[in-house]
Parts: C-alpha cells; structure tokens; sequence
C-alpha cells in the first residue's frame, strides 16, 4: 500500500521487459514517495537481453535467475552495505555492537537456565539488543514465539 511505501528504504516496481516503461509505469513512479527507487525490468530471458543495471534500473530474469546478483549488489547497497571482500560486508559500527550485547546476554542466560526469571530477564536483553538491527520486537512477540513452540508446565 501506499502508506507501507512511505515507510520503505526502497521501492521496486517490476515491469515486462518486452514491454519496458508504459504511461502506466510513470505514473506510478510519479507518485511514489521520496524513497530511492529501483525499476526491475523481468523476463529478459524472452527478450534475450543481457543483465544489467544503470543506478536505477535493473534488467534480470527471474526464471533463471541471470542479474538477480545485480539486484542483490544494488538492495546492499541502499540498505548501506559496503562490499569487504569475496562474500563479506562490513557491518555498521552500531550493528557490531548490537551483536556483541545480544551475544554477552545470551551467554548470561546460558549460565542462568536454574533461574528463571534471570534466564528471561537476559533473553528479553539479548533480542532488545538484537531489535536496534531486525526493528521493534516486543516481550508479547516473544512470549508468543515461545508459547507456539513449547509446551511449558504439563
């Protein structure tokens, strides 16, 4: 929905790539909030196009999977991903730390199973830590998640 675009770090619109960007298209595009932008142009395994990507166009196929590495660089990119290597990314410096807590906390727990309310307590820490890179992730989420899996007290 619209209202879910304004929240976005990136739009993608996917169109035919035989039939390129129509009026229909650019209206949309028009429309769109002020969100980086990316149009992925499908099927180019019909057309017999080669993968590439300009800054905000894509042309890839999803059937075989040709430029989908393209797409994949370029959401990296937007979400602030630099390459570091053959299949490494440096993370942001807030992001190491956030996994540095949610690790300390989880090994605090491992140490606190006989205590419960403890064992919790560093769980609870742990995925707040980890919720400053996933996004908001409440104690009810969590009790949900761990209810829908276990059977706790027979």
């Amino acid at each position: 929905t619209w209202a879910a675009l304004d929240q976005a770090d990136v739009a993608l619109l996917l169109v035919d790539a035989a039939h390129g960007v129509g009026a229909d298209e650019r209206a949309i595009l028009a429309r769109l909030p002020a969100v980086a932008r990316l149009t992925l142009h499908n099927k180019i395994d019909a057309t017999h196009e080669a993968p590439r990507a300009t800054a905000d166009e894509i042309w890839l196929s999803a059937k075989t999977g040709a430029g989908v590495d393209l797409l994949r660089e370029k959401l990296l990119a937007v979400a602030g991903w630099q390459a570091a290597g053959e299949g490494a990314f440096m993370a942001r410096a807030r992001h190491l730390d956030a996994l540095q807590r949610a690790a300390a906390h989880v090994a605090a727990a491992r140490g606190a199973v006989s205590q419960l309310e403890l064992f919790a307590e560093e769980l609870r820490l742990a995925q707040a830590a980890l919720a400053v890179i996933t996004g908001e992730f409440t104690a009810d989420d969590l009790l949900g998640e761990i209810f829908s899996k276990f059977c706790i007290g027979k």
